[in-house]
């Protein structure tokens, strides 16, 4: 028989209520026991220390003697940013670093929000994370970058604890780690020796192979045949002797007995009747001290050199587990082979004591702020959940569901890779709560306009699932590129804001596109709702009242105006402060970012580094979310996205400028996120005029008039003014309560993603559809005038079924 099979609604509503029990379990248990403790102690602020400024000096490294090529002062401060971001295995939002001058430079940290978190950063900084080797008595077996052997070494682990670590290493270039290695090993670096450095690491190696022949001991697992790869050698030593004296002296003063379970370095072994080892046990390291982040390695030298002899490298071999991660192990080691290092700036007291640096301070956060970025969370999804249940009832609480789950498997993923939330993430989780409120408010109002229309529940649910994907996965695709140019090109915050919003693409991909639709397709259509729709949504019953307000707002040409009186009040302001102070920059309100002197030289500094990077991702953003719109629908919806983000981001900066808001770094984070906003609303607004227009047209030659134009535009608009309101109320909540809960990110962020939702609100009722009509309008003028003078006019054209067409690339 070849009857298509179909599912009984039973069998379907248990699938769509399993399903929906399982999220609403997920979310209530897992907040419980994992999310809920996980995200209280992962709060960074600290006595209400919000984040600390630490100023040091740069100096230039003399202590390695091998030539390496000086650095620009404007890469110093993003070699130190990209060394603590991977250090630590954190989102570089915790960061910020900037130079303020040719030798000194500000670090700025969310995480050290008290003294010892704040004495570990700059201990981490001024203290190279040198890559020591020894042998198995602990003996360092560099001196300046030369192999010293038994016989030589006159430079011993005492001079080692009492002048540091510094010394005792391969003199290297820059640069030389790497945890990319060609034949894919998962379990190692590469370390890239120059021509001094390989001759002494190969007189290492032989030196090694030499003994073992002498002593006939060739096993190579024996801790005497074994070299030891430590970082921060001296400040394991330190820590042992200062926290675990007796410990250390049990272990005969040797790091390496120290850094193993019971002070052996073998392990447990086996021997024969001779004496002979015939089996060796896997000595562990420390636990209780932490030594898999100090001892690196434990091998044999002959068994690192690389099989191709012309790559004059060496393979360091990482096993630890609770150790650093290849990516993190070699950055640390390359941070040790920079050309500069850092020193602590310090002052004199009036008695002549040497004091704190006062520049190394705690920032405080403000009485009037309360601390808590989960609830600014909450208030912009409780305003959509209160939107959604009272609009579309059933369907709003299975949205509602659906929608917490998502914001419960996005935060639980963050927390899980030991990330700590600070106010940039939340803000951008936020922002990324409004594209998963669009996707599913556009599939409710498809549905909704369907049932308006006549059908059935069944066949509207079936028409919205079929018109929403398409248009759900562009905007996912469009993030999705976007986010992976933010994420990669990593300038100021933007991996941060790249990395959350390519997770929530692939998320809403999962749960709102595949997980959501099955739910409400399954649970929906059936016969049962039939003839009780009110159970689903509420009809609006004043349509035609706004369509004729709207008729008249669509013929006024008023609304342009604020923004010529805000661009006009913003160059009044801009021009009077930097004549007042003599400086351009001083129409900016810039002094917290470029320091009371505004006059500096930007080659001197990283800023004008950052700002033209910076600068160069937000255009790769916009020409690829420019191009996407345009091939997938047409050019004027390309065009319309480049007009509404350019007034957008324009109008930002000036009402920054108006109110005097502090301006700086943060100000990009803010144009990202408007940018990403207009993204989303844009593609949805597209996908919706699209198939309008399409719909309608049967052959290549069809002319809309005026007035069909029009009457599509009126009713885009009559479907999007209530969601459209919702907008404005999200934009307005974000702006009055996110500066008092959010306290560790500039007010230019809160400002931009607000006012973003303001100015969307207002683009897409007064401004966008007058300037769409008119650009459609243009498009079937021209393409009227073609026809008139036979351009088409063949056989072969006028066959052709209409699809799709781009006039203003003819």
């Amino acid at each position: 028989m070849n009857k298509k099979s179909k599912l009984s609604p039973v069998v379907k509503w248990l699938f769509g209520i399993f399903v929906l029990l399982g999220m609403i379990l997920s979310i209530i248990f897992g907040s419980i026991f994992f999310l809920g403790p996980k995200l209280k102690a992962n709060n960074p602020v600290s006595n209400n220390n919000i984040h600390s400024n630490i100023e040091l000096r740069i100096k230039k490294d003399n202590f390695q003697t091998s030539s390496k090529r000086d650095l620009a002062p404007n890469k110093i401060a993003q070699i130190i940013k990209n060394y603590l971001q991977v250090k630590d295995d954190q989102l570089t939002s915790n960061f910020d670093v900037n130079l303020l001058s040719k030798d000194k430079i500000q670090v700025k940290s969310l995480l050290a929000t008290n003294k010892n978190k704040k004495n570990e950063l700059i201990s981490s900084l001024i203290n190279k994370p040198y890559l020591t080797i020894t042998d198995h008595t602990g003996r360092p077996l560099f001196y300046k970058g030369r192999f010293q052997s038994d016989f030589d070494g006159s430079h011993g682990l005492d001079e080692l604890i009492k002048e540091g670590s510094r010394d005792f290493n391969m003199d290297l270039d820059a640069n030389p780690a790497s945890d990319k290695i060609p034949e894919g090993y998962s379990d190692r670096i590469q370390i890239k020796l120059n021509d001094y450095a390989w001759t002494q690491f190969t007189q290492l190696a032989f030196f090694y192979y030499i003994r073992s022949s002498q002593t006939q001991n060739h096993d190579f697992e024996a801790p005497e045949n074994k070299v030891y790869f430590w970082l921060n050698l001296d400040e394991f030593i330190h820590n042992s002797i200062k926290n675990d004296k007796k410990g250390w002296e049990e272990a005969k003063n040797n790091p390496v007995n120290y850094a193993y379970v019971g002070n052996d370095p073998k392990g447990d072994e086996e021997k024969d009747k001779n004496g002979r080892v015939i089996k060796r046990g896997i000595p562990f390291l420390k636990n209780s001290i932490n030594a898999q982040k100090y001892l690196i390695s434990a091998v044999s030298p002959i068994s690192l050199i690389s099989s191709n002899k012309r790559d004059s490298v060496f393979y360091l071999i990482n096993n630890s587990a609770n150790g650093y991660s290849n990516k993190q192990l070699a950055s640390l080691i390359n941070f040790s082979y920079t050309p500069f290092i850092l020193e602590k700036l310090e002052t004199k007291d009036a008695n002549g004591l040497v004091a704190e640096n006062k520049e190394n301070k705690f920032v405080t956060k403000p009485k009037f702020q309360y601390d808590s970025y989960i609830l600014a969370i909450v208030i912009v999804f409780a305003l959509m959940a209160l939107f959604l249940g009272i609009k579309y009832r059933l369907l709003g609480v299975i949205s509602i569901v659906a929608m917490a789950f998502l914001l419960f498997v996005l935060l639980s993923i963050i927390v899980a890779f030991g990330v700590i939330i600070n106010s940039l993430i939340a803000i951008t989780i936020i922002s990324m709560l409004f594209v998963v409120f669009v996707l599913v408010t556009k599939k409710l109002q498809i549905f909704e306009k369907e049932i308006l229309d006549g059908f059935g529940t069944a066949k509207s649910m079936s028409k919205a699932n079929k018109k929403s994907i398409l248009s759900g996965l562009d905007l996912l695709a469009v993030l999705g590129i976007s986010s992976i140019i933010a994420f990669y090109l990593n300038i100021n915050h933007s991996a941060t804001i790249g990395a959350i919003i390519g997770i929530t693409a692939l998320l809403a991909l999962g749960i709102i596109v595949g997980l959501y639709t099955l739910v409400i397709r399954s649970l929906i259509q059936n016969d049962f709702f039939e003839n009780k729709k009110n159970l689903l949504l509420t009809h609006s019953k004043n349509k035609l009242d706004i369509k004729s307000k709207i008729n008249i707002f669509f013929k006024a040409k008023f609304f342009g105006i604020p923004f010529a009186l805000i661009f006009f009040a913003a160059i009044v302001m801009f021009i009077a402060f930097a004549i007042k102070d003599q400086s351009i920059f001083a129409g900016f309100n810039t002094k917290n970012f470029f320091g009371q002197n505004i006059k500096f030289v930007f080659s001197e500094t990283n800023i004008g580094y950052m700002i033209g990077w910076t600068t160069l991702l937000i255009v790769l953003i916009n020409a690829a979310a420019m191009l996407y719109i345009s091939f997938r629908y047409s050019l004027q919806a390309g065009v319309i996205y480049l007009i509404k983000n350019l007034v957008s981001c324009l109008t930002f900066v000036a009402l920054l400028i108006i109110i005097r808001a502090k301006i700086d770094n943060f100000v990009y984070d803010g144009i990202i996120l408007i940018t990403f906003i207009n993204i989303c609303d844009s593609v949805i607004n597209s996908a919706r005029i699209n198939s309008e227009i399409k719909k309608d047209i049967n052959t290549k030659n069809y002319i809309y008039t005026k007035e069909q134009i029009q009457d599509i535009f009126s009713g885009w608009i009559i479907d999007i003014f209530l969601v459209q309101n919702i907008n404005l109320l999200i934009g307005i909540t974000i702006l009055i309560s996110a500066p008092f809960l959010l306290v560790n990110i500039a007010f230019s962020v809160i400002f931009g993603l607000g006012i973003s939702f303001v100015l969307m609100w207002y683009l897409n009722l007064f401004i966008i559809p007058k300037i769409w009509e008119s650009l459609l309008n243009k498009k079937y003028h021209n393409k009227q005038i073609r026809i008139h003078n036979d351009f088409w006019k063949t056989q072969k054209i006028e066959e052709q079924t209409f699809i799709g067409i781009n006039d203003f690339s003819m």
